[in-house]
């Protein structure tokens, strides 16, 4: 790394990959500014980090006192222009797992901050898990932290301007603009060429839940209705899942291709293959990825708290099972109240169409709607466009960098 100044991405999150995407994203970047990213991260991301031919260092969990000492040593080695956590929040409940707090950042000597990635503090926004207020809310905070950098999406790229705030496009360029060859791909899994392909992914943390009978209950219904969703779609399109499936686990009906998790490369390589994506997850960066890249997608979610009186016969009977229905826009979580001010008037939101869980009807004609060329496909590549024209707009990596790296000395 001699002659170019180093970039520490601290990432320890274990169990969830949109952190390290979107580290990883930004880090690809870099090339040929005179920055070079180094990467500290959980062993569950080594393959991953080195598949992507980045330099990295291993945190180890459960040994706080070497973990220290490697920060020491990074810093005496490479003396970082930038230090960025991967995500606060994490890092900052991560001493439970690997040992480290905040106060261990002090031994570098440069600026540090943080991605991002919900416009933390937003006024009136406030984080509900489950449908409980998180009692961990007052714990949060960046105070100390030096900069923000807030990917988009799903932050709003045209918020007013803040001090030490930094949005900027997520992806380099849309990621589908060159299609792979859909014929020999979905031959090779068996599928039908003449017949639309539907991608859902699942994964790994959402199938965890807190487990209080009330959270069992309406996982197991919006479960229930997200099948009663795609079984009538299997008349229209194949669904192919990716992950652990989020549905029909005792049994795939025919038309639903379970594909289990899929290396990165042949998981992009089948995206840019499919015509519509259905996710139940907003801030999925997949889900970014391919509605950037012009795969339609639709986002399920739950708005409703009590039933309206406008539910079809079987779902009401479904919601009746529930008790307390709590609303989500990233599932099972929750955050659909923390996220709802996040999406109000974002250009992004114009990208994915809602879905609401207990409207299966509606749903399957939403969906079935966006299967083919038609006012629904226009609205939403129209839209995207203006997104795109707009992302063209924030700054690039570089010109960040520059700006709030320490010189070099």
């Amino acid at each position: 790394m001699s002659g170019s100044r180093v970039v520490l991405f601290i990432v320890t999150s274990f169990w969830a990959h949109g952190e390290l995407a979107i580290a990883t994203e930004f880090a690809r970047r870099m090339r040929g500014t005179g920055f070079t990213p180094l990467f500290l991260i959980p062993p569950t991301h080594r393959g991953a980090v080195a598949e992507a031919g980045f330099a990295h260092h291993v945190v180890i969990p459960g040994a706080g006192k070497i973990n220290r000492i490697q920060l020491a040593d990074i810093q005496h080695v490479h003396r970082p222009a930038l230090v960025v956590l991967a995500d606060f929040l994490n890092y900052d409940f991560c001493d439970r797992h690997y040992g480290l707090t905040r106060d261990d950042l002090d031994v570098f000597e440069c600026p540090i901050g943080t991605f991002d990635n919900f416009s933390w503090g937003r006024e009136g926004a406030w984080l509900d898990t489950y449908g409980f207020k998180a009692r961990y809310e007052g714990e949060i905070t960046l105070k100390g932290l030096s900069f923000r950098l807030r990917p988009c999406p799903l932050n709003h790229p045209t918020a007013p301007a803040e001090p030490g705030v930094f949005p900027y496009p997520l992806l380099a360029e849309p990621p589908a603009t060159a299609r792979p060859p859909a014929r020999e791909i979905r031959a090779a899994l068996g599928l039908d060429d003449g017949k639309p392909v539907v991608l859902v992914a699942g994964a790994t943390w959402q199938r965890s839940h807190a487990a209080y009978p009330r959270v069992t209950a309406f996982v197991q219904a919006c479960t229930e209705m997200l099948e009663r969703l795609l079984t009538p779609l299997l008349e229209h399109a194949h669904v192919v899942s990716v992950g652990p499936s989020p549905v029909f686990r005792d049994g795939a009906p025919p038309g639903y291709h379970p594909l289990g998790p899929l290396a990165p490369a042949r998981f992009a390589e089948l995206a840019g293959t499919v015509d519509l994506h259905v996710s139940n997850n907003v801030v999925s960066v997949s889900l970014h990825r391919l509605a950037l890249g012009g795969v339609p997608s639709a986002v399920v979610r739950n708005s409703l708290t009590a039933d309206d009186g406008t539910l079809s016969e079987s779902a009401r009977e479904v919601f009746a099972r529930i008790g307390e229905p709590y609303p989500f826009h990233m599932f099972p979580v929750g955050w659909y109240h923390f996220l709802r001010s996040l999406l109000a008037g974002n250009p992004f939101a114009a990208l994915i169409t809602p879905i609401e869980v207990f409207r299966e009807e509606a749903g399957l004609e939403t969906l079935v709607g966006l299967l083919a060329p038609g006012p629904g496909r226009d609205r939403v590549e129209a839209a995207r466009q203006d997104y795109l024209r707009t992302l063209n707009g924030l700054p690039d990596v570089e010109t960040i960098l520059r700006r709030i790296a320490v010189p070099r000395g």
